[in-house]
């Protein structure tokens, strides 16, 4: 597997979209100001005017940390992409390409020593180059130092990473982990500069981070916005973006008034009405397009009463997933039975999980419960991080009301929503985003249900077993056949709910070309104007 001949992009940058309709001036602002207070120093400082070579995005959340080894927090995934690159990428279409490692192959047919060779091109924002010893203290030392960093969950039968030189290495796993690859482009799998990292502490990387990626970030306005500049010294070459500015912008509904207005070129994760809408607009273009992501009921079995099984399948049971998508999703979302979108390898074509009123209330019976005795929990969601994710948790909760079950919503965030999950803490069932950038099952099923996982929320350790089994398996038949049991059982038993194939909003100027990616993916690096 050999690193492609990259293209450079030369297409001038053009000027953003300015306020098109006077008349509608006000009506924005107003919205801007009404949806999110923290706007309003953009708003006295004009209509932003962009040279052709800068990019303003409308983004729904900030980044809790910039050590890129800690968390998973799928919203966040653009800017590290940005800042730090990644070990390998999924192309737009899911194809595994070479990034920073140009090759990699398997010793032997055990799956448990992988070679990689890096690029010997690679600089850190520092000036300083990338070597197999920032390769070994990311993915291997830092894991080992500090159990609470993600990247130890996610390659947590990685014993070690032989330095070979400065370029070469081998993983080596302590039993077969054939998926291994898929990590190296997966959450948390980013490369730190081991030098800088020790000598300045958490503290300091997290004021000051230093990556080896596209952009080097020159200012962060906590809750406010992000500045990156690109990095004239990035092994891809020139970027025709020279300056992302992500305006960190909670609020669906003043992320749309600001793409609307010009003020920023590109927002994402936006209320599907509102993209309908804006698709009649001129100088504005939408898509609404399908990714590799599943939006989910998430089911903490420690928090009563998520371990009664009859009120589980009555909770799955009450929801008219196709309502669902027709009424928040246009339709394009598709209603899923398995934890895992049709097309990916682990899909299982031939199962349904219906949808059934009469059979709901005969299983909350079975638990003692019903319409004159409801049972009652908190029911978790964001608001904004993706489209519509507030309304969708507000028309389950009536669906459910319907049948006796009386969930009182709480409105969270992402890295709230990570830190009770760790912690063990979660307060009830969430609506949740879950984002795979691989598409294989290992990174749906094979975590979701992972009990040892900081992060799972069904914690049961009889699966344990069975999970190490999968993710042991060096036969591929094999491993999809047993993924696939594991997706139908986890669906009839509830063990979380699967609810729609997740879909990505977005509108920006009609002058901006971005590369839209399958996993959901909106990096500057791979946009340009016209």
């Amino acid at each position: 597997m050999r690193d492609p001949k990259l293209r450079a992009t030369q297409d001038p940058v053009a000027p953003q979209q300015a306020l098109q309709d006077p008349a509608r001036r006000p009506l924005l602002l107003g919205a801007l100001a009404a949806g999110a207070g923290s706007l309003l120093p953009w708003q006295l400082a004009g209509a932003q005017t962009m040279d052709k070579s800068t990019l303003a995005i409308a983004y729904p959340a900030d980044v809790p940390t910039w050590d890129p080894n800690a968390l998973s927090i799928p919203i966040i995934q653009n800017l590290y992409q940005s800042v730090f690159d990644s070990p390998l990428r999924y192309s737009p279409q899911l194809k595994l390409e070479p990034r920073q490692v140009k090759e990699w192959k398997w010793q032997g047919d055990k799956a448990t020593r992988l070679e990689i060779t890096l690029r010997d091109d690679i600089l850190f924002h520092d000036g300083t180059r990338m070597t197999m010893d920032d390769v070994r203290y990311s993915l291997a030392e830092r894991a080992r130092a500090d159990k609470k960093l993600l990247v130890g969950g996610m390659l947590n039968t990685l014993s070690d990473i032989e330095v070979k030189s400065p370029t070469k290495g081998v993983m080596v796993f302590n039993r077969p982990t054939p998926a291994a690859p898929i990590y190296l482009a997966f959450l948390a799998a980013y490369v730190a500069p081991k030098a800088y990292m020790e000598k300045v502490g958490p503290e300091g990387f997290n004021a000051k981070p230093i990556g080896a990626g596209p952009y080097r970030m020159v200012e962060h306005q906590r809750g406010s916005r992000i500045v990156l500049e690109a990095f004239d010294k990035y092994w891809g070459g020139a970027l025709p973006i020279k300056q992302a500015i992500f305006q960190i912008v909670p609020e669906g509904s003043a992320r749309v008034a600001l793409v609307e207005s010009g003020r920023v070129g590109l927002a994402t994760q936006l209320p599907m009405r509102e993209v309908q809408r804006l698709a009649s607009k001129s100088g504005v273009t939408t898509k609404i397009y399908p990714v590799s992501e599943v939006y989910m009921i998430r089911i903490p079995n420690y928090v009563k009463p998520m371990d009664n099984d009859h009120v589980r399948a009555a909770m799955h049971l009450a929801i008219d997933k196709a309502a669902l998508s027709k009424a928040f999703y246009a339709g394009v979302a598709k209603p899923l039975s398995v934890m895992t979108p049709e097309g990916t390898p682990s899909y299982v074509a031939d199962f349904h999980f219906p949808f059934d009123k009469a059979k709901a209330i005969e299983q909350l019976t079975a638990a003692g419960f019903g319409t004159s005795n409801p049972v009652s929990f908190t029911f978790l969601t964001t608001n904004g991080v993706f489209p519509n994710d507030y309304d969708m948790a507000r028309a389950i909760v009536g669906m459910w009301k319907q049948v006796g079950i009386n969930a009182t919503i709480e409105e969270t965030t992402p890295a709230k929503l990570v830190e009770a999950a760790q912690n063990g803490k979660l307060a009830g069932p969430l609506l949740y985003n879950w984002v795979n950038s691989t598409g294989d099952p290992e990174n749906y099923a094979g975590r979701i249900f992972d009990p040892r996982l900081r992060f799972s929320a069904w914690k049961d350790m009889s699966l344990a077993p069975r999970i190490d089994a999968l993710m042991t398996e060096v036969d591929e038949a094999r491993r999809m056949a047993g993924y696939k049991a594991l997706n139908v059982e986890s669906s009839q038993q509830s063990w979380a709910i699967p609810l729609l194939q997740a879909v990505s909003t977005v509108a920006y100027s009609s002058a901006l070309q971005p590369t839209l990616f399958d996993n959901g993916y909106i990096l500057p690096a791979d946009m340009k104007y016209r």
